[in-house]
């Protein structure tokens, strides 16, 4: 499975050049257990061997981390903080998102702006959840950008160094390989365990055994 899973990787990678790393990323934040943390240093052994340049890695790997948080970012942005939690109450099960832990974030998101944004992008499924309360928040588009950008194509060129370091390693692919499936059943795993929390009390709730949450007053910023 992991070999499988790393030749299609390196495969889309070497068809499509930087246009598959980019698609790539952009897939990687659109479905979360897709794993960019895989995908990059991969792309850094094929720099290894003169096929990319860290530089290209970067720049076309952070495009695509951005473009696919900003499929995240601009609905929330569009809904705003009400409709977004309106929403959230009747599908945030099946996302393992609670409206209640979107109030609290856009809350914390409305006193750190675009550092939040910037110093998220290390951190897996953060730095996508993140582009919620900031699209909630209505933050400027630009400053979105610019924050998710350039975290994004440093955090990628840290990655694409990492790989690029490893090639000297023997079985490199095979080492990345199982950690992309180690990594993918990671997240699924969580995923459902969270699901499974989710609609345990969401149930509870619907019984009338769970106490109601007030909701806090929305702060002006969102």
């Amino acid at each position: 499975m992991s070999g499988g899973l790393t030749d299609w990787l390196v495969q889309v990678m070497h068809q499509l050049n930087y246009v598959g790393i980019f698609l790539l990323l952009v897939l990687a934040r659109v479905v979360p257990p897709v794993p960019a943390e895989s995908v990059i240093p991969l792309a850094g052994i094929g720099a290894a061997t003169g096929e990319y340049s860290l530089l290209g890695i970067a720049i076309a790997g952070g495009l695509g981390s951005l473009v696919g948080q900003l499929v995240w970012f601009l609905p929330s942005r569009l809904m705003g903080r009400d409709r977004l939690e309106a929403f959230l109450k009747k599908y945030g099960p099946w996302l393992t998102i609670h409206p209640r832990k979107v109030r609290r974030s856009t809350d914390w998101f409305e006193k750190r702006g675009g550092l939040a944004v910037l110093f998220s992008q290390p951190v897996p499924g953060v730095r996508t959840l993140i582009s919620i309360p900031a699209g909630a928040c209505r933050m400027p588009i630009l400053n979105y950008c610019l924050a998710a950008g350039i975290g994004s194509v440093l955090w990628t060129l840290v990655l694409a160094w990492t790989g690029y370091t490893l090639s000297s390693w023997p079985f490199a692919h095979t080492l990345i390989g199982y950690f992309t499936v180690g990594l993918l059943v990671l997240l699924v795993g969580l995923y459902l365990f969270r699901l499974v929390g989710h609609l345990r009390l969401l149930r509870r709730t619907r019984g009338g055994t769970a106490a109601p949450q007030p909701l806090t007053t929305p702060s002006p910023g969102c």
